[in-house]
């Protein structure tokens, strides 16, 4: 068997055209037809990228992008790990691509769209252009109105809370939010008259800053939604252990509202944790109501938690 030279260091890792202009420094082009070469799209080479990945299939694309050309809809927000339907996170989904000139990428696994007008792009740690977050959280409104992607209005929300709070990382610490309300709003100004331009106008007056999870937007919209007073996300109660800031909560009647997904169960130092926060928030003289997935996802139990939350308002 004849052993191939390898490929530069700087083509490792990375994508790149196979023409005579992007063949990364290659002399001999009959090496782009190695079995180790991958050939993620037509006109594209690659090596040492995981093309099982949205991410890394975005990475291999890069490349055929002209200036006019940017990652678009739900494939942007998977860059950005906005929290998004299991659907449109499959791997094996289409990428997005918009286009503001008249030409339009048009490959296979690619999902072409036209943008009227001049949009900002940005560029995220991978180096690869995308439409502005806010852009992108439009066109998935847009997307998810139509019958055949059918979304909730949660689902908009939750990724527009996500967009303006940052993302909570091990350790508490908060990533900056990708966009401001003024871009939110100022992009929703830009999609009027287009398809979803309604759910844009309803989530507009549901998105919150500070959120920790799309979880906590389910809850915090199941109450508002069934006619409770807003909560307020994360209300400082000073205890034994310090500033603590319960998920939601009603500082009327000290009531606090803790969500509480799986690894709080499965994790046993996370667990012992809650144990002692909810303890100190009692202390305080404050309610907790511990909440988890089945009460927002069984009918029965939803109805009994609004009814209690309900009931501890009136006697408040």
């Amino acid at each position: 068997m004849t052993t191939r030279d390898p490929l530069p260091a700087h083509a490792v890792g990375t994508a790149f055209l196979s023409g005579r202009q992007g063949a990364a420094g290659i002399a001999a082009r009959g090496r782009l037809r190695g079995r180790d070469v991958d050939k993620p799209f037509r006109g594209i080479r690659s090596q040492g990228i995981d093309l099982s990945t949205i991410r890394g299939r975005c990475v291999a694309l890069t490349p055929l992008l002209g200036s006019e050309q940017a990652i678009s809809h739900s494939t942007a927000l998977v860059l950005c790990d906005a929290p998004l339907p299991s659907a449109l996170e499959r791997d094996d989904a289409d990428l997005h691509v918009s286009s503001t000139g008249s030409r339009r990428k048009r490959r296979k696994g690619i999902a072409s769209h036209r943008l009227d007008g001049a949009f900002p792009t940005t560029v995220t740690h991978d180096g690869i252009p995308i439409v502005t977050p806010a852009t992108a959280w439009c066109q998935l409104a847009e997307y998810g109105s139509q019958r055949a992607h059918r979304l909730d209005i949660e689902h908009i929300v939750a990724v527009g809370d996500f967009l303006l709070s940052g993302m909570v990382v091990p350790g508490g610490s908060r990533i900056p939010p990708l966009c401001t309300e003024a871009e939110l709003r100022s992009a929703i100004r830009a999609h009027a008259g287009r398809r979803g331009a309604l759910m844009l106008s309803e989530a507009k007056g549901l998105i919150r800053a500070g959120v920790d999870s799309p979880q906590e937007t389910r809850l915090r919209l199941l109450l508002v939604c069934a006619g409770l007073p807003e909560p307020v996300i994360h209300h400082p109660v000073m205890t034994r252990l310090g500033t603590l800031h319960p998920d939601l909560a009603y500082p009327g009647i000290r009531l606090a509202i803790e969500y509480e997904g799986d690894h709080h169960r499965t994790d046993d130092a996370q667990w012992r944790s809650d144990f002692e926060r909810v303890r100190a928030l009692q202390q305080a003289g404050w309610t907790v109501i511990r909440i988890n997935k089945d009460d927002l996802n069984d009918p029965i139990r939803s109805h009994a938690l609004l009814a209690q939350i309900r009931a501890l308002l009136a006697s408040g």
